[in-house]
């Protein structure tokens, strides 16, 4: 099983922060938040006073979609007066077995805890699923990342408050060139190249979390220029 649980994880799994007086970032989900670092943690001027404010960061190695429900609702009881919340989870649910649909019941109950309270202002971006160079050679479980990425973006675009999320399609975000080929997915033609993975070819490199770092910051700017992150 090619599960994101290596052992290198920080000692304290979850990072928590003075509330910012704006907007507060959380990237909570499994190894891929917790092993990003701090120096590659996404910022925005939208979001804070202070450059030098840290990120709320709640990874856990290992973590299926389900597991990380519970540490996006603490979160949300502490800062979702004003909250962008980066969430990434869902590989692992492949790796030990999980039926998409239990994915997808995990993906409404992380919808529900995020936008059910009429007290709170969240906003989400979720990550999806990558192609990995681990799974070059595996077609059922490029079929499954693959199925997995459309099933969760299509939870989020059609959620009635997919004004206030955006999902980034990860899945040939890091295959280069390769990925605009025919046949990229199911084919087996788009390769994850090497330089965006860390030696175990499943977690990123410092250039792998450099692409994402750009990518949220992005989304983070569509959602301020959309007026959607608070001022005081």
């Amino acid at each position: 099983q090619h599960e994101h649980n290596a052992e290198q994880v920080r000692e304290d799994n979850t990072n928590y922060c003075a509330p910012m007086p704006n907007t507060t970032l959380a990237l909570v989900g499994d190894s891929d938040i917790a092993f990003w670092p701090n120096e590659l943690h996404p910022k925005h001027t939208s979001l804070q006073d202070d450059d030098d404010t840290i990120p709320i960061v709640s990874g856990h190695p290992g973590a299926c979609l389900i597991d990380v429900v519970p540490k996006i609702a603490k979160i949300i009881a502490a800062h979702g007066d004003a909250l962008i919340l980066v969430a990434c989870a869902g590989e692992n649910d492949i790796g030990s077995g999980m039926s998409l649909d239990s994915t997808l019941q995990a993906m409404d109950r992380l919808l529900h805890a995020v936008f059910d309270s009429d007290e709170t202002t969240v906003h989400l971006i979720f990550l999806g699923p990558k192609l990995e160079p681990w799974l070059q050679h595996d077609a059922s479980s490029r079929k499954a990342y693959s199925k997995m990425s459309r099933a969760l973006q299509r939870a989020c675009t059609k959620h009635a408050n997919a004004d206030r999320i955006r999902y980034i399609d990860c899945l040939l975000m890091f295959c280069g060139a390769s990925a605009g080929l025919p046949g990229a997915v199911h084919g087996g033609k788009a390769v994850a190249e090497s330089r965006y993975f860390a030696s175990d070819e499943l977690h990123l490199s410092d250039e792998g979390y450099g692409v994402w770092k750009e990518v949220v910051e992005n989304a983070i700017e569509e959602l301020a220029s959309g007026s959607i992150i608070r001022s005081t």
